[in-house]
């Protein structure tokens, strides 16, 4: 389901590695950092021609900590982690549907 509705009502941090998203609709789904990491959607993540993932998993660490969660307009979170990669943009719908 492709739904470009997705909106976030609520935040909140779970623990230190965890954030619950409360969705518009009800749902509620918990997002691991280091998870999130590994699915990295920018360009230095996943070459943009093939869509082959370019960071080895080995290479995000399991406790990895976010230093904040940004709002990117209505329909994204960029997350800066405490290591690695903070470049992607997560929208809406790929946190709701994908992971």
């Amino acid at each position: 389901m492709n739904n470009k509705n997705h909106r976030v009502k609520h935040i909140r941090q779970k623990d230190n590695y965890t954030f619950t998203i409360i969705w518009n609709d009800g749902v509620v789904k918990d997002y691991r950092l280091n998870e999130l990491q590994l699915r990295c959607p920018c360009a230095s993540c996943v070459d943009e021609v093939t869509g082959k993932r370019l960071v080895d998993a080995s290479q995000v660490i399991e406790n990895v900590k976010a230093k904040r969660l940004t709002s990117v307009g209505k329909y994204a979170l960029r997350v800066d982690f405490t290591s690695g990669c903070s470049h992607g943009i997560y929208t809406f719908d790929m946190l709701r549907e994908e992971l």
